[in-house]
């Protein structure tokens, strides 16, 4: 966990203190980074990922030697308009990867593939982008916030509604929002997370103005997704179990969210805590 101050150092001294990406990415791999881009909304009010985190992930991607290096995502409906392009350009990570000669993949439009879920809990099959499939890595980069409908909205959310493409998304809440996200991560894992908490989101998010800017100046980064989920929760003022999808997603072996089995190293947990305010609505 690393404080803002330098932010590509933050990340660095982050994904450093957890153990770095060189055992995560060999030389020549295909590398996904999932942000969340998920509208038009600007920099800096804890809606998308800030794109200074997305270029320092791609750098220390590029030192590992991939070969390949995509960024991806699909924007949401209706704030987003299913326009992840706009969302790419409006939150700086297009300039970003025109710099670094990065590819922008849109999963929304991209080529789809159909994943057969395993002893789902609510779905039997999900359709993504193919690019998902044939990256080798994935990286996960969601920002800390929270969400009227689940709670909040951290790594498991941000992979699985994120790469969900357009009309999937819109089944996924049918289908039933937390077991969506248990079913998707169980069969889609991420192998790293960065937590983008420079600047989040309280309230009733994960959208501005229902959701209040809310600064706080870290980042976290861990390869379990549901541990890193669960400390972010912590440094929220929530526990993990309050969240359905965390709590169900450890009820079926994806992981832990009792702190006291997540080794937190760099920042403790107590020194970065800033409550957050909760979503008005409940929980379901």
């Amino acid at each position: 966990m690393g404080r803002e101050g330098n932010i590509a150092g933050a990340v660095r001294e982050a994904v450093r203190l957890t153990g770095g990406f060189g055992k995560t990415i060999a030389k020549g791999d295909a590398v996904l980074i999932k942000p969340n881009a998920k509208n038009t909304t600007a920099p800096g009010l804890g809606v998308n990922t800030d794109a200074r985190i997305v270029e320092a992930v791609s750098d220390l991607v590029l030192e590992c030697g991939a070969s390949r290096v995509v960024i991806a995502d699909g924007a949401a409906f209706p704030s987003g308009n299913w326009d992840t392009m706009a969302a790419f350009e409006a939150s700086g990570i297009a300039r970003l990867a025109h710099r670094k000669n990065t590819e922008l993949y849109d999963l929304n439009a991209a080529e789809p593939v159909i994943i057969d879920i395993q002893d789902g809990l609510v779905l039997k099959t999900f359709r993504t982008g193919k690019i998902v499939l044939d990256s080798d890595v994935i990286i996960n980069i969601p920002v800390l916030k929270t969400h009227a409908e689940t709670l909040v909205t951290l790594c498991l959310k941000n992979l699985a509604l994120g790469i969900a493409q357009k009309w999937e998304k819109k089944n996924l809440h049918k289908a039933g929002l937390h077991e969506s996200i248990v079913d998707i991560y169980a069969n889609v894992r991420t192998h790293f997370n960065v937590v983008d908490g420079i600047v989040g989101l309280e309230g009733d998010g994960p959208n501005l103005p229902r959701g209040k800017t809310k600064t706080i100046g870290i980042v976290l980064a861990g390869d379990q997704g549901l541990a890193v989920d669960a400390v972010s929760c912590r440094i929220m003022g929530i526990e993990p179990r309050e969240v359905t999808h965390l709590r169900m997603a450890a009820e079926r072996g994806l992981g832990t969210i009792d702190l006291d089995q997540i080794e937190v190293v760099g920042e403790p947990i107590e020194r970065v805590a800033k409550p957050f305010e909760r979503p008005t609505s409940q929980n379901p």
